[in-house]
């Protein structure tokens, strides 16, 4: 109560342009905190290193309430160098993220060329699937995904239903690895991701739906997955599986990601 009566007595004597100013003063604040808030919504490994700048402040401050010298030195020095680690760290995120608040496209042409997207990928997807031919399929969002096309083959061709079901016909040297597409192309194939290392996926999962779990764990990217056993169709995203029988489902689960 005594904290209202204090804040209510500060306000009173404010000037109007000091209340304009702490006004603007708090608008940057939560622009801040909401720009954070998307850095962290875009992969699992922002979440997990966020707990950890959390478990940091938290000792920092233990330490200094309950006076403990070691660890309040301890604690300074990950601090002192913190901050340049995380940026080297987040690195690609925040370019991510700048891009796009200085992105000014027209949103009319934008959703048709993702609609085109999507009616391509579905397209391929259905018909990989009819034959059980298998396929890994990457669609880069903010996070870019340049540190696994290192072994691939860089195409930057236009996508296309036709190209895209070339390259994983099972006798082509492309077949086995993942397909990245960036800004509505085919940006490279045969692209190697990281397999997931969580305990709880199910056995039945082979390698491509272990890969496809692993980029979307540690990416925001969009990874679809055909089986080749049995031509079940699936979407990986924030580290999360669905397997489809249907297209039509398939499709409207894709187009709500995009």
């Amino acid at each position: 109560m005594q904290f209202l009566n204090d804040l209510l007595y500060t306000f009173t004597n404010l000037t109007l342009l000091e209340i304009l100013r702490w006004i603007f003063d708090v608008y940057l604040v939560w622009i801040i905190i909401y720009l954070i808030f998307n850095l962290v919504k875009l992969n699992v490994r922002t979440m997990q290193l966020l707990k950890g700048v959390l478990l940091v402040l938290f000792l920092n401050l233990m330490s200094e309430m309950l006076e403990l010298a070691a660890l309040k030195a301890l604690v300074d020095i990950v601090m002192d160098w913190g901050f340049l680690a995380l940026i080297i760290i987040f690195q690609p995120e925040l370019r991510g993220a700048l891009e796009k608040i200085g992105l000014n496209t027209a949103k009319s042409s934008e959703k048709k060329g993702k609609e085109k997207i999507v009616d391509t990928l579905c397209k391929s997807v259905a018909y990989l699937s009819k034959r059980r031919i298998g396929a890994l399929i990457v669609i880069e969002q903010e996070v870019k995904l340049d540190e696994f096309t290192t072994s691939s083959t860089l195409m930057d061709s236009k996508l296309s239903f036709e190209l895209l079901n070339t390259i994983f016909v099972p006798t082509t040297p492309l077949h086995d690895g993942a397909v990245i597409i960036r800004n509505e192309n085919i940006y490279c194939a045969g692209a190697y991701l990281p397999l997931t290392t969580r305990e709880d996926i199910s056995k039945e999962l082979g390698t491509r739906h272990r890969s496809a779990i692993g980029a979307s764990e540690i990416t925001d990217s969009i990874v679809l997955v055909v089986s080749e056993e049995t031509g079940t169709m699936s979407i990986a995203r924030n580290g999360r599986i669905t397997r489809f029988e249907e297209i039509d489902k398939f499709k409207e689960a894709l187009q709500s990601y995009i």
